[in-house]
């Protein structure tokens, strides 16, 4: 049988190892050529997560005796607000369409209003009870949502160091959150367990390990190595080599002939369309073109098609949602107001408009 004292000494490293990292994490956040690119929301969500992290980490250590009083209540409302800060930066990892400055009143009211319920339930109340167990439902619901939704965009990602990340980031969250979050509502005594505390120690260690390699390595950066100059569609062939160059000219074909407008096109079958690995497609379209999602690839130029259409016919909004790929007219409507601001049906008010004398 282990040492209890032992399990306790490798308990106590590991955690103080991993704060020692987000230290290390939060000081590249603010490392100044992070932070010119960086707008101020992209360092607030990590910063606030790794506060969570380091707070779960010391209120569940080993040692007696334990935080108590106003100190405990903080640890307590960091460590329960941290999978919504987890959604969120997520989100602002995977999502190429995510921006918290743009949310809507209600997003950002709802956000608010779940800040007041863990500010009352931990700083005023002190925890316990059931408004700690709705806690935890929350939490389990923002964690399910975010591995749902990482996973659902997984095949669209054309990024390939982020699709990497994307996998350690659902092992890593999913093996702790959800193995945290039922033991707590099972209403059981095995977070309290040693080797329960020391497997979840672990896990966040080996989780802050990959996001600093990936983090120092720029990997989960999705600026491409060079895009589009935006006054020719034509690829840049003098960075390919020539394998990449014959993939090149299949997929200038395949854009000239308008091949993007096919339904239910998704990189696997284009690239079984231009004879080709998933894999070199994804990289050339990224870093040829400059997309990081496919979809976005599609929408740019399914959404340039229906301009024209919208403003030179009078086919019906859905007959040209329809023709251009999209399934519904909902996912066009989507798409056109992400890519021009306004609905399809708003822009073809505009456009007859202004044309009339």
């Amino acid at each position: 049988m282990i040492d209890a004292s032992l399990i306790s000494s490798i308990d106590f490293f590991i955690r103080y190892a991993c704060i020692g990292q987000l230290f290390l994490l939060i000081t590249y956040l603010f490392y100044k050529p992070y932070r010119k690119q960086s707008r101020l929301s992209t360092q607030v969500i990590p910063l606030m997560l790794i506060v969570g992290v380091a707070a779960y980490l010391l209120l569940t250590a080993p040692y007696s005796p334990r935080p108590q009083g106003f100190i405990r209540s903080v640890l307590l409302m960091f460590t329960h607000s941290m999978p919504v800060f987890l959604w969120l930066y997520g989100k602002q990892l995977f999502d190429d369409g995510f921006d918290l400055q743009h949310w809507s009143l209600w997003g950002k009211s709802a956000l608010g209003l779940l800040a007041v319920f863990y500010i009352y339930v931990f700083l005023i109340r002190g925890g316990g009870g059931h408004l700690q167990m709705a806690s935890h439902v929350i939490a389990l619901i923002f964690i399910v949502h975010l591995l749902a939704s990482v996973i659902a965009t997984w095949r669209h990602d054309l990024v390939e160091q982020r699709r990497i990340a994307r996998f350690w980031f659902v092992l890593l969250v999913g093996l702790f959150f959800l193995m945290l979050d039922v033991v707590e509502l099972s209403n059981t005594r095995l977070n309290r367990h040693q080797i329960f505390m020391l497997m979840s120690a672990s896990i966040c260690l080996i989780g802050t390990s990959v996001t600093a390699v990936l983090l120092f390595s720029h990997a989960l950066s999705t600026k491409p190595q060079f895009t589009s100059d935006g006054t020719s569609e034509t690829l840049r062939y003098s960075r390919l080599i020539p394998q990449e160059n014959a993939l090149a000219i299949k997929l200038q074909t395949f854009i000239n002939d308008e091949g993007y407008l096919q339904p239910d096109l998704t990189i696997s079958k284009l690239a079984d369309q231009l004879e080709c690995p998933d894999h070199h497609l994804r990289k050339l379209i990224n870093q040829s073109l400059g997309f990081t999602n496919f979809n976005e690839f599609l929408n740019h130029y399914r959404i340039e098609v229906a301009r024209k259409r919208l403003f030179e016919s009078s086919l019906p909004v859905l007959s040209i949602a329809l023709d251009l790929g999209y399934g519904s007219i909902a996912s066009f409507n989507r798409a056109f107001k992400d890519i021009v601001g306004i609905t399809p049906t708003a822009y073809r008010m505009a456009v007859q408009n202004k044309s009339q004398p």
